[in-house]
């Protein structure tokens, strides 16, 4: 009776550790920024459409525990992230001239799903300055991408409206930096 009593003392102490370690753990994990690029090609555009069009449906696979444990030596996992969330975002025309830049577009919309969370979320939403540029950065929207993130095919949406037409096709690059905490 006492042997088993000291057994289970043994135990109770173990599992009161580790539930504490892992509490410590939770408690100072001090998060990381990351960004997720995509490249997007889009044809020539020669009519101006008077509403939005959609540009592509994108699928992207992903695994939140192992970005975490390489963003922090394997020291913490996708169990300790409590928030994600978009600090922001550029948009790059990589073949821009002045006839065909991102003052071509009068807006980009992107909304995103997952397996684990199907109701789309809007992760950003611009309207571009109707002046020459190659490139657009703005701060993210603050909404909360962890539900999401936990799955491991992520569904892009992307939706434009172009101000003018383009001459040529258009590589752009879209690259969202998220910060995790």
């Amino acid at each position: 009776m006492k042997k088993n009593l000291i057994i289970l003392s043994a135990a109770f102490i173990l599992l009161i550790t580790f539930f504490s370690c892992k509490k410590l753990a939770s408690a100072i994990f001090g998060g990381f920024e990351t960004s997720v690029d995509f490249q997007v090609s889009i044809p020539a555009v020669p009519i101006v459409s008077p509403v939005e069009l959609p540009l592509g449906q994108f699928y992207y696979k992903f695994n939140l525990d192992s970005i975490v444990k390489a963003k922090t030596g394997g020291v913490y996992g996708a169990n300790d992230v409590k928030s994600i969330k978009v600090k922001q975002f550029n948009v790059t025309i990589t073949n821009a001239d002045p006839l065909n830049n991102v003052s071509n577009f009068q807006s980009v919309r992107v909304t995103m799903q997952s397996n684990t969370n199907n109701t789309p979320l809007e992760l950003f939403s611009i309207t571009f300055p109707d002046t020459y540029a190659p490139s657009f950065t703005a701060p993210g929207n603050n909404a909360e991408l962890l539900s999401y993130l936990k799955g491991s095919d992520i569904i892009y949406n992307m939706y434009g409206k172009n101000r003018r037409i383009t001459t040529k096709s258009l590589t752009i690059i879209l690259s969202v930096t998220i910060n995790a905490s």
